[in-house]
C-alpha cells in the first residue's frame, strides 16, 4: 500500500511538472511576441500583422496534440488545476472558459459541449485576439452597423468557409459593457449601460473547422452559434489592453455578467469529458 501511494504521488508530481513546463514554454513564446510589439511602442490590439503572427504561434505551439498533452497532465496536477479553476467559469454565452495563462495577455481554452445549443449575444471586444480551432466546426456571424457596409475581417486559414449573408438587418438594444476593474482602491464589478437602439447588418456566416487559425480586431462585431450537434473547442489568445469597455447587443437574453468561478473538481470533470471525447473520436 505504501509503495502504491508513493507511486501515485510520484505520478502526480511528474504530471504537475509536465503541465507547468508546457505552460511555461508556451508563455515564453507569447511573452516574446508581445514584448516585440511593445518594443515598437504601445501594443496596438488592432494591428492585423501582429494578430496574424499570434495566430501562427497558436498553430505551432497550441495545436490539438499539444493541448491534449497539456490537459492530460493538468487534470493530474491538483495545485495548478485549482489555480486555473479559480479564474475559469461557464461563460454566459454558453461555453466553458478556461484561463490557462493570465499575464496581461490571456491564453484561454473555450469548449462548447455537444447536446446544448447556444447563440451568443452580438458583441465587440476590448482587445484583438487570435484563435485556433482544436475540435469540431466553429460557426460564427460577422455584423456591422447598418450604415457601414464596407467593414471586413481578416482570416488566416485554409479550412475557413464563409458565405455572404442575405442582407439580414436587426434592430436591437445596445449597451456599453464595462469590465471588472479597480477604481483607486475600490473594486468595480462588471456592468452594462443602455445607450439606445441600433440597426445592425449581418455581413457573413463563417465556419472554421479543426486546424483553422484566425484573428479578430477589437471593433469587429460578431457572435458564435453552437447548434449543439458536436463538441467544439478553440484555444484563443487575447492581446493586452487598457480599454475597459466594449459594445454589447443582448439579442436573446440578459447575459450573466458575473458568473461563478469553477472548483478544481468541476474543471477536472469538464476537461476529462473533453479528453474522453477525443479518445473516442480517435
Amino acid at each position: 500500500m505504501i509503495a502504491t501511494t508513493a507511486c501515485a504521488t510520484k505520478l502526480t508530481v511528474t504530471s504537475s511538472n509536465d503541465a507547468a513546463k508546457q505552460l511555461s514554454l508556451i508563455s515564453a513564446q507569447l511573452s516574446q511576441h508581445f514584448s516585440n510589439d511593445s518594443a515598437c511602442g504601445a501594443i496596438d490590439t488592432s494591428n492585423k500583422s501582429s494578430l496574424t503572427q499570434l495566430a501562427s504561434l497558436l498553430s505551432q505551439h497550441c495545436h490539438l496534440a499539444s493541448m491534449t498533452s497539456l490537459l492530460s497532465s493538468l487534470i493530474q496536477s491538483p495545485e495548478l488545476l485549482a489555480k486555473i479553476a479559480a479564474r475559469s467559469y461557464w461563460h454566459g454565452n454558453g461555453f466553458l472558459k478556461v484561463v490557462l495563462l493570465d499575464q496581461g495577455y490571456k491564453l484561454r481554452l473555450h469548449i462548447w459541449f455537444a447536446g446544448t445549443s447556444c447563440e451568443e449575444n452580438i458583441h465587440s471586444h476590448r482587445w484583438g485576439f487570435a484563435s485556433h480551432v482544436l475540435t469540431g466546426s466553429l460557426k460564427s456571424e460577422l455584423w456591422a452597423d447598418a450604415a457601414n457596409d464596407d467593414l471586413s475581417v481578416s482570416h488566416c486559414a485554409s479550412n475557413t468557409h464563409s458565405t455572404n449573408s442575405q442582407a439580414l438587418t436587426l434592430q436591437t438594444k445596445e449597451y456599453i459593457y464595462t469590465a471588472k476593474h479597480q477604481s483607486g482602491h475600490t473594486p468595480v464589478s462588471a456592468h452594462k449601460k443602455y445607450i439606445g437602439t441600433t440597426r445592425l447588418k449581418k455581413l457573413q456566416d463563417i465556419t472554421q473547422t479543426a486546424g483553422a487559425s484566425y484573428l479578430m480586431t477589437p471593433d469587429q462585431l460578431h457572435r458564435i452559434n453552437h447548434p449543439g450537434q458536436e463538441l467544439v473547442a478553440t484555444i484563443i489568445c487575447t492581446a493586452p489592453t487598457q480599454v475597459l469597455t466594449n459594445r454589447l447587443f443582448p439579442t436573446l437574453a440578459d447575459p450573466n455578467l458575473q458568473p461563478a468561478n469553477l472548483s478544481a473538481e468541476d474543471l477536472k470533470h469538464a476537461l476529462t469529458r473533453y479528453l474522453n471525447h477525443g479518445r473516442l473520436a480517435a
